[in-house]
């Protein structure tokens, strides 16, 4: 397999991992290219991000919270709801939990509780408020904010795979990537991060990145003390978090509507 066959194998991977596109037809199984398609999570974010953004920028005729609510709907679409589950686990258990086996075992039960529920609806709903906000002042700068906001959320998914050890004993999901991924390649992942909000976003993608990476560490310090490293649905939940800080970060520095 030739290097740039390698590269688009690794970026199906991690496709495939983060939304549900069919492209399964087209990738090329490697049990060594699982964890190294990490490299890619922030590249297929900005993508999630960006196909919520024409969302938002195609129904911008509609009222500003019919057009966030159909952006969101758009992304959930692409993603199955895969982080906010995680955040949804991730509560019940690192909440509900009196010891990590315990908190890993709520983690891993489907069902939702009050916890989860009461995660969700916050998590959404300030969602819905944050780009509201940002779309009401500035169409573009709510695509752009969409756009980095998905990338950064990743990008944190790839930080905490490298620093913090993977908490499952058992195979999930996730499992393939815990322990794996190094040093060497979440550099040019932060870099793609750190780039691509400073192309869009000038001066205001630095709020972004200080939120995000504020966000990061202090959801690495809660999860590796609750459980002793991270899980999948530890990673959706820090997702879910750098998002929104990236969205109030900037919904804080807008001028207001005249």
């Amino acid at each position: 397999m030739n290097e740039a066959r390698r590269q688009l194998n690794m970026f199906l991977a991690a496709v495939m991992f983060l939304t549900r596109l069919p492209v399964g037809r087209f990738h090329q199984f490697r049990d060594e290219d699982e964890a190294s398609s990490a490299l890619y999570f922030p590249v297929v974010g900005a993508l999630i991000g960006f196909t919520g953004g024409l969302a938002l920028f195609a129904s911008s005729v509609a009222p500003p919270f019919v057009a966030v609510l159909l952006s969101m709907l758009v992304t959930i679409c692409l993603t199955g709801g895969l982080h906010e589950d995680g955040l949804a686990d991730s509560a019940d258990g690192l909440i509900g939990g009196q010891d990590p086996q315990r908190r890993l075992e709520i983690m891993k039960d489907s069902r939702i509780g009050a916890y989860g529920a009461l995660a969700l609806w916050f998590s959404l709903t300030a969602k819905l408020v944050l780009i509201e906000s940002l779309l009401t002042v500035n169409l573009v700068t709510a695509v752009r904010a969409s756009v980095i906001a998905h990338c950064l959320g990743r990008t944190a998914t790839v930080a905490l795979l490298t620093c913090l050890r993977y908490a499952r004993v058992e195979y999930s999901k996730s499992s393939s990537f815990g322990n794996k991924v190094t040093f060497r390649q979440l550099a040019p992942v932060l870099l793609f991060a750190v780039i691509l909000s400073l192309l869009l976003l000038g001066l205001q993608g630095v709020f972004c990145l200080t939120a995000a990476v504020v966000v990061t560490f202090l959801c690495g310090l809660y999860f590796n003390r609750k459980i002793g490293g991270v899980t999948g649905d530890c990673l959706g939940a820090a997702n879910q978090l750098v998002e929104l800080s990236a969205y109030l970060s900037l919904v804080t520095i807008q001028p207001p509507k005249v």
